[in-house]
């Protein structure tokens, strides 16, 4: 494709509110319905829903890799460009230092059972927490400083 460097293909993170994410990078990972699923570039077109977990982008042109939690959705693979409408998504993007604590915090004493579950939402919330928890131990594993390179 034009414009696109060597191995890598355009991906977008849409929700109903916003655009998240709009970049070339060279793999994707994505939390559909029934497991994880992995696009290259030169993927086959698809179309799948997509279910409650992390989706993480590597090599992304010009800045580093990135991770969402998604809630829900669909992804469209189809000539190098995904596209991923999500229902609702959290990420570490665009918070300050303080905020990403809080959340990592406030996710750790959820999952460490601190917090007790009421209700079905509460169930959700613990589930959103691990992946907060998992999230951010990915990015870390990913910074030079937590030995990655």
């Amino acid at each position: 494709m034009v414009g696109f460097s060597h191995g890598k293909f355009r991906v977008m993170l849409l929700t109903p509110k916003a655009k998240l994410l709009d970049v070339r990078a060279g793999s994707v990972v994505v939390p559909a319905h029934d497991g994880q699923m992995g696009i290259l570039r030169n993927h086959s077109p698809l179309l799948a829903k997509l279910g409650f977990g992390i989706m993480q982008v590597h090599e992304i042109v010009e800045r580093p890799d990135a991770w969402y939690i998604i809630e829900g959705g669909f992804v469209r693979v189809s000539e190098n460009h995904v596209t991923v409408l999500a229902y609702d998504v959290t990420t570490f993007e665009g918070k300050n230092e303080k905020e990403v604590e809080r959340m990592i915090s406030h996710a750790q004493s959820v999952v460490a059972g601190q917090e007790y579950i009421r209700s079905q939402q509460q169930a959700i919330d613990q589930r959103k927490a691990r992946f907060i928890v998992q999230m951010a131990q990915m990015a870390a594993m990913e910074t030079p400083a937590a030995g990655g390179e």
